[in-house]
């Protein structure tokens, strides 16, 4: 089996405050379920999509939420091979766009 890019998006449940269109809702089954469609059928078994709710319980939580508040950094991220690619609102295309960035500048064998 081929090398997979692990991409994160780590968002905070409990900090979901938005009454106007703010962005992706990333704690949606529904749009979980479109983005990783989206991804599969673009990149196929090459990424492996993770979402990440800082609110629920995790060991790696801690680490994150000290990671957010020392580079002052606004959810949701978009972390890629565990870097920082986006902080704070982002939609699909951005995503996507990361993702292709990170596999043109770090092929997979």
């Amino acid at each position: 089996m081929a090398k997979q890019i692990p991409v994160t998006v780590v968002y905070k449940s409990s900090n979901v405050k938005c009454e106007a269109a703010c962005g992706l809702d990333w704690s949606s089954a529904e749009t979980v379920t479109v983005i990783r469609q989206r991804v599969n059928g673009r990149f196929g078994n090459s990424v492996m999509l993770e979402i990440l709710d800082l609110s629920t319980v995790d060991k790696r939580v801690p680490e994150l939420e000290e990671r957010v508040r020392r580079s002052n950094l606004s959810l949701p991220l978009l972390l890629v091979n565990n870097e920082v690619r986006i902080s704070g609102e982002f939609d699909a295309r951005q995503l996507m766009d990361a993702i292709e960035v990170e596999k043109e500048i770090f092929p997979i064998s």
